[in-house]
């Protein structure tokens, strides 16, 4: 494969690369140039773009382009980044690749992507393992009392309260991808009986890291008999507004429901009634629509909700497994080899 000497990778996340970041990516492909190009978006504009195909359409602020910005980005071949700039064609005329240091990408305009023809590719996996960990803590919390002990601790109030047992238990995984399958191996050592959908499972398919593996189209049967449901699935046309009224009444009565994918998966009010009515045991988000949430938000005072603001994964070690990443991927990139966690932007 033919590719440009010096091939020029600009990462536009906050923090500027460490140097090991430097030499782990010119170890795995001398020719690279690495230049810091920081552009960050606001969590408002991150989360208007993933419900509008990756556009900007509500024309919310976009962090300022310096000169120095711009001519970086006409000799860019490869942008590390969280946020993506509108109108790239122009300003990154020879981008060939974009790897993107989130799982999730529909804050991407892939229809710009593709018809740039540039490729994209993911983090996908990456914090898998520090997200399933918070889940089972989410759990863990909820079952085992702890909110309320705190309180009593507060309150000092001596008052034996006793929890439920997780051996035995049946958790349903809605969306068996990487943090999916992270989920089921932390339940199975819990000693729960696991469940799990897949949009591209048929019947009778099955996964080594699950009891069951089930059709998209078998949702409700499955949640019908979860204690704990977590949904973990990406955006797309079929996932958006799926968590709905009808879907928590089908919800195994005094379930736990765990939303670690995207706040676009759960009509909030509809979550909200679930709560009041008692029906749901309680719920766990890690993600909202939108996201920062307003504080006047009901969502913010719904009973038995566990809130978290979009920081499930943990950082401590994030950056070093998307070092290991992007330079993996950069030696497939220059042996023409298959890249890992690449997305098929053609409509």
């Amino acid at each position: 494969m033919t590719t440009p000497d010096p091939f020029v990778l600009a990462v536009l996340v906050e923090a500027a690369p460490e140097d090991s970041f430097v030499d782990t990516v010119t170890e795995a492909a001398p020719s690279v140039e690495v230049v810091w190009t920081p552009y960050t978006e606001s969590e408002e504009l991150r989360s208007a773009r993933g419900q509008q195909s990756g556009r900007n359409t509500t024309r919310l602020e976009t962090p300022p382009i310096t000169e120095d910005m711009r001519q970086h980005w006409q000799r860019a071949h490869m942008l590390v980044a969280i946020d993506l700039p509108d109108n790239l064609d122009t300003l990154a005329p020879n981008l060939q690749w974009i790897q993107s240091i989130t799982a999730g990408y529909d804050k991407y305009d892939l229809e710009a992507i593709a018809a740039q023809g540039v490729r994209l590719t993911t983090a996908s996996g990456v914090g898998a393992a520090s997200i399933s960990e918070f889940v089972m803590a989410r759990l863990l919390q909820v079952w085992k009392n702890f909110r309320i002990f705190d309180q009593q601790q507060t309150d000092h109030e001596w008052q034996g309260r006793f929890g439920t047992e997780l051996t035995g238990r049946t958790i349903g995984i809605i969306g068996l991808g990487a943090i999916g399958r992270q989920v089921a191996k932390r339940a199975r050592a819990f000693g729960m009986v696991t469940l799990a959908t897949r949009a591209s499972a048929r019947p009778g398919d099955t996964d080594p890291d699950v009891d069951e593996l089930h059709p998209a189209a078998d949702l409700d049967s499955v949640l019908a008999r979860c204690d704990a449901v977590v949904a973990a699935m990406p955006s797309n046309p079929t996932t958006i507004g799926l968590f709905n009224k009808a879907r928590f009444d089908a919800t195994k009565p005094g379930a736990i429901f765990v939303n670690v994918g995207r706040g676009a998966h759960v009509i909030q009010q509809d979550l909200i009634a679930a709560l009041e009515s008692g029906h749901l045991q309680a719920a766990a988000l890690d993600v909202t629509t939108p996201e920062p949430l307003p504080a006047d938000d009901p969502l913010w005072d719904a009973p038995n909700l566990y809130l978290s603001p979009h920081s499930s994964v943990s950082v401590d070690r994030y950056m070093a497994n998307i070092e290991a990443l992007v330079a993996d991927n950069l030696r497939r990139y220059f042996a023409g080899e298959p890249l890992i966690n690449e997305v098929d932007t053609k409509p």
